[in-house]
């Protein structure tokens, strides 16, 4: 194919130039057109004019007629005298017909007829077409070529005998009906195809007709036309479909299809040449050919621009303009290779070296290729690499290099935004994990941020730190709060699980207190009874002054522990204070005097008061305690009544077994009442104390755990004002295309799930039905309850998943030996396995549960919409992974045309949609030549247009290149082709 392929000679594709399509010459027979003006002036003036304006395209103006045309394309193509018109690429010739019914000015309607020049017999044909568009006059018929001109001419004028003047008369008599016009033209094969017809929207066009009853006509005519001649804005927004009330479907309905409009200085004198009104020059993107003109049917709106200057990239820094290699080891046909500023489609057989150029102009650009690609040229190349020097040139004449293939240029960003293919698919794989996706969505939303949004951060994942700084420390409080709610009911459960063991003992104690208190009536004499009556008392008197002491103790205790937790809130609140001051510190409009009111004012008193008071406490238990130096008879200290309680025992009964005996029982007694007392008090607690504890802990936990996801919502609500630039600008996109974002929350449901597998002992029977029930509550309850957000969907759903573990008899049922309730309720109880996130959704479906195909549009679109405010050339290979071709062309295609008009873009790809419904202003053709003896092929890039166009039996243009690499080429051309321009 290579040596088929014929070099276009517009190797940078297409470009935007000035094309004036509507110039007269002096041979315009009418108006006054170039009057007292030779030949010889107009075409040095021409000339000279169309180089100082760079006007690359003329459309030569003759009414009914193509003489002036002919007299200049005979100067430019030397043969009449030396070379003329050097810089004018191509002259067109426009006839201008006058056809009826005339305006409301009395005037003819103009009609433009633009022809192909490219055929060498073109003038003939025309002439030969021209010659069969008739008149009837006084009976006769005379056809628009100049010998008949000339006879109709003289018959409508007998006066008039100079045929020059006749021939004149002629042009002004000749009008035809615009019916007529169209219906030679039907019977003009030749013409039919290499002819665009052009309507004014003027005085002297649609315009001037009449507003009543000539409606259908004007549709009729511009049904038939290909392109208005008009400079005004709002025609333009009106031809394209984009105002108010007229849709680009009424357009099309009406019309046809969408009408470009073109604009030329429709110049009669030499100051008027190529200066139109409020110089609003002619721009078009095309090669300098009618087959780029043609273009602009295809492309009404980007092909085409009224203004004073053209459309380009405003930042030439960021375009690449060239790429040379050198000490390449024959692995390349050339050294150069020129790129286009807009959309750049390199294409080629499998194998052929389309990736090279995208990993070459990634690494002179600051970006080494990953050293485990699979797919990179250089890494798969760098045995025979090692060496070559890559030299980019930029828009502003910059150079960058890089050595392969250890020696990128040195860049730390990169000066080129690269979507390799392995990073596409690895990003798109179903079982990518989906952090580095989730990374690559932050670093495209955080570019898309203003400097204002940005918040002086550079990163994403800076900012959102920074926002979420308070929100993780009340996250944390939330978390401690319920762990220690959870110690606590654990502590509650096991108290109140030890009633009924409680009430046993008691009954028991009771029980065995009668028994003991049987035998003392036998062993005690009426002194002993006495000496028992009065210990007794010193005992009750005891038990009164221990309890007492024992209340004292515990008051103390409970007023030391606190004070010490408000020693330690106080350092604690200080250190927090100053860490406030610090960060408020950089604040530029906070006064330090107003910090300084910050910081709380505590009451050093309290302390000392509250020390004091523990003093006065120890003070009343040392009392209570007594001296064992300082005992008295009478005194009301323990160890007083201690003293007298020895003393009455000793004073029982003579017989020392008896009385050891009598002893022994009365301490059983003394010990085993205390014992049931304890108890009952014990019982009486866990009835109206515990249980009333339990109730307000469990829902204290369930109040800090709402908590947590009420501080989740501000999180999300930070995202998405975060991602609202972002959201807004998909917003802006059509409708169709289904993209949404969401601030959402992650539930790592799987992680959470598998760490209360330990708590199961398979062996007992109904752990598996069990673990199933729960399970059957967490995913279907649970996880849509996190998921939605609503505290009151969630705390329904977590009393019912309670309800459903049952922790307190879970133990018993199923539980392992070595679990504990702490280990249970932590589980049960715990967050870290949720949190916010964004998500990419497109049709309502989550990024990473979209196929690989779905899930890198939704990738490439982010890059391409969402990365507009990085400009740097953005190079993608072989984006199109498993898509069909339908999909890229309704949901790719719209973003890469987007994109390109902000950013250079290089697209390496084998999908003919990717190149031809992107309308790629360069197609870069990969040609691989394998030669003998070498162990490498040889490439050769060729480089032209789209609208590059040859139909030779031994030539091919790039349009036909396309069209035989790429399976589908013809399709995607006729479907661009008819997309606009449909005419019935």
């Amino acid at each position: 194919m290579k040596n088929k392929i014929k070099k276009s000679a517009y190797p940078k594709g297409s470009e935007w130039r000035r094309w004036d399509l509507h110039i007269h010459t002096p041979e315009s027979k009418l108006g006054a057109s170039f009057t007292g003006v030779n030949w010889d002036t107009y075409v040095t003036e021409l000339e000279n004019r169309a180089q100082a304006s760079g006007v690359a395209v003329i459309g030569v103006t003759d009414y009914m007629t193509i003489d002036g045309y002919e007299r200049l394309y005979n100067e430019k193509q030397n043969l009449v005298g030396e070379d003329r018109l050097q810089s004018v690429d191509l002259l067109i010739p426009n006839i201008e017909f006058r056809a009826l019914p005339f305006t409301t000015d009395g005037k003819a309607l103009n009609i433009h007829f633009l022809i192909d020049p490219s055929d060498k017999d073109h003038i003939q044909k025309i002439k030969r077409a021209l010659k069969n568009l008739k008149t009837n006059y006084n009976g006769q018929t005379y056809g628009c070529i100049r010998d008949e001109l000339i006879e109709y001419g003289k018959a409508h004028n007998l006066a008039i005998t100079d045929d020059e003047l006749a021939y004149k008369e002629g042009i002004g008599q000749f009008k035809p009906s615009y019916n007529d016009v169209f219906k030679w033209l039907g019977e003009e094969k030749w013409l039919r195809e290499n002819s665009l017809i052009g309507i004014s929207n003027g005085k002297d066009g649609i315009s001037g007709l009449p507003a009543s009853g000539f409606s259908a006509t004007r549709d009729e005519l511009l049904r038939s036309s290909d392109f208005v001649f008009s400079s005004l804005s709002s025609d333009k927004e009106y031809y394209l479909g984009k105002k108010t009330g007229t849709p680009e479907s009424e357009i099309c309905r009406m019309y046809g299809g969408l009408k470009p409009c073109i604009h030329g200085s429709d110049a009669h004198t030499i100051d008027k040449l190529f200066v139109p009104d409020l110089n609003r020059y002619c721009w078009i993107k095309a090669d300098p050919t009618f087959e780029g003109l043609r273009q602009i049917l295809w492309e009404p709106e980007s092909r085409v621009y009224i203004g004073e200057t053209s459309p380009q990239l405003s930042d030439k820094s960021r375009i690449i303009t060239s790429m040379k290699i050198t000490n390449h080891n024959e692995w390349f046909g050339q050294e150069d290779i020129e790129f286009n500023s807009g959309l750049v489609a390199i294409i080629g057989e499998k194998g052929a070296g389309k990736t090279a150029i995208a990993d070459l102009v990634a690494f002179g650009s600051g970006i080494a290729p990953d050293k485990d690609s699979q797919s990179s040229f250089i890494i798969k190349g760098k045995p025979f690499l090692k060496g070559a020097v890559v030299e980019l040139t930029w828009g502003t004449n910059q150079k960058t290099n890089g050595t392969l293939t250890d020696k990128p240029h040195d860049s730390h960003d990169g000066l080129v935004r690269y979507l390799s293919q392995d990073f596409v698919e690895r990003l798109c794989s179903v079982d990518h994990g989906g952090n580095e996706l989730q990374k690559a969505i932050e670093d495209v939303v955080f570019s898309h941020l203003d400097q204002v949004q940005q918040e002086g951060f550079s990163s994403f994942e800076a900012l959102r730190t920074s926002r979420e700084e308070a929100s993780e420390y009340k996250k944390d409080e939330c978390r401690g709060n319920l762990a220690s709610v959870n110690r606590e009911i654990e502590r509650l459960h096991n108290a109140i699980g030890q009633k009924p063991a409680k009430v046993a003992q008691k009954d028991q104690l009771k029980k065995q207190l009668e028994e003991t208190q049987k035998q003392l009536p036998g062993l005690t004499s009426s002194e002993d009874f006495t000496i028992l009556e009065r210990l007794k008392t010193e005992e009750e008197a005891l038990k009164n002054i221990e309890a007492n002491i024992s209340n004292k103790t515990k008051q103390k205790r409970k007023l030391d522990e606190h004070l010490g937790q408000y020693t330690q809130l106080k350092d604690k609140s200080n250190g927090q204070i100053e860490d406030i001051i610090s960060e408020l510190n950089s604040v530029d409009y906070v006064d330090g005097r107003l910090l300084v009111r910050l910081k709380p004012q505590w009451d050093a008193s309290v302390e000392l008061d509250l020390a004091k008071i523990a003093e006065k406490i120890q003070s009343e238990i040392s009392i209570l305690r007594g001296n064992l130096e300082a005992i008295t008879e009478t005194g009301t200290s323990r160890e007083d009544i201690l003293a007298r309680i020895k003393k009455l025992q000793d004073s029982l009964s003579n017989d020392e077994n008896k009385k050891k005996r009598l002893l022994d029982l009365q301490n059983q007694i003394k010990s085993t009442e205390n014992a049931i007392s304890r108890l009952e008090k014990e019982i009486d607690e866990i009835e109206k104390k515990y249980t009333k504890q339990l109730k307000l802990k469990e829902e204290e936990r369930l109040k800090h755990y709402i908590e947590y996801f009420s501080i989740l919502l501000e999180d999300k609500q930070g995202l998405q004002q975060l991602y609202a630039p972002m959201q807004s600008a998909l917003n802006g996109v059509d409708a169709e295309m289904k993209f949404e974002l969401s601030a959402g929350y992650r539930i790592d449901i799987k992680n959470w799930m598998e760490k209360s597998f330990r708590f199961y002992d398979n062996r007992k029977a109904v752990s598996t039905s069990i673990r199933d029930q729960i399970e059957t509550v967490v995913y279907e309850k649970l996880q849509p309850a996190w998921l939605s957000g609503d505290v009151e969907k969630i705390k329904e759903a977590l009393l019912e998943f309670i309800q459903k573990v049952a922790p307190t008899s879970f133990i018993d049922k199923c539980g392992s030996p070595s679990m504990s309730l702490i280990d249970l309720f932590d589980w049960m109880f715990s967050t870290d396995h949720i949190s916010t996130t964004y998500k990419i959704q497109y049709g309502g479906t989550p990024l990473e549960y979209l196929s690989p195909g779905t899930r890198g549009i939704a990738l490439l679109v982010l890059y391409l919409l969402m990365d507009e405010d990085d400009r740097r050339p953005l190079i993608i290979d072989q984006p199109e992974g498993n898509l069909d071709n339908s999909s890229i062309y309704q949901q790719l295609v719209p973003y890469v045309r987007k994109a390109k008009e902000k950013r250079q873009i290089i697209l390496v790809t084998h999908n003919p949609n990717l190149v031809v419904s992107t309308d790629a202003e360069q197609i870069v053709i990969a040609l691989p030549d394998r030669l003998l003896g070498q162990t490498h092929p040889k490439i050769t890039y060729i480089t032209g247009s789209i609208e590059h166009s040859i139909q030779e039996p031994d030539s091919i243009g790039t349009r036909q290149a396309v069209c035989t690499l790429l399976e589908g080429g013809d399709r995607a051309f006729k479907e661009r082709e008819g997309r606009y321009s449909i005419k019935n």
